[in-house]
């Protein structure tokens, strides 16, 4: 009996092709933009725009002392991290659409920390809007991130992961007015 490896090589050059993407368009970013006012790429709708974050999702935490802030963004990357190998080791061999989730949510966690330890921020430069109303402004590492979670969400409903039915009783739980098997 063969025991199929697990697919090491798949995960990293996703995880890898995310952080390079991510690193290469923040460096354009960062010698493009500082300074420069918006770039149009879709009027009305998808502007660039430098920015840098200095807290967590949706600026979280900016006001926390930069060191403080550092170590425990990074701490949680680090579990996060842990926790993402941990799911592939266990999710990756039997579902492409799970390894390619962890992967990118890795590559995208990977990005940022690599940010907040170079420069104590993230780059962000992604400005989508309609009219005058405004999402946060993201980066490759984020969108990553959004589309791994995404596709996690579609794996767990496609292969019953989480085990919660309705009611709160496992999935796999029998309901509870049915008769005794025997």
């Amino acid at each position: 009996m063969r025991t199929e490896r697990f697919p090491w090589a798949a995960a990293s050059a996703i995880a890898g092709g995310v952080l390079l993407l991510d690193q290469v368009t923040k460096a354009w970013v960062l010698h493009a933009m500082p300074g420069a006012p918006p770039m149009t790429v879709v009027p009305g709708c998808f502007d660039l725009t430098f920015s840098r974050n200095t807290g967590g999702v949706f600026g979280l935490f900016s006001g926390t002392p930069t060191a403080g802030r550092r170590l425990l963004f990074t701490a949680v990357t680090l579990a996060a991290l842990a926790l993402l190998v941990a799911l592939l080791r266990q999710w990756g061999r039997e579902s492409r659409l799970a390894l390619v989730a962890l992967s990118l949510v890795a590559g995208g966690a990977v990005g940022n920390l690599v940010d907040r330890l170079r420069f104590g921020s993230v780059v962000d430069f992604i400005d989508w809007y309609w009219g005058s109303y405004h999402w946060y402004t993201f980066n490759v590492a984020d969108a990553a991130i959004t589309s791994g979670a995404v596709l996690l969400l579609l794996h767990s409903f496609q292969h019953g992961h989480g085990g919660v039915a309705s009611g709160g009783a496992p999935a796999d739980a029998p309901p509870a007015n049915a008769p005794p098997e025997g």
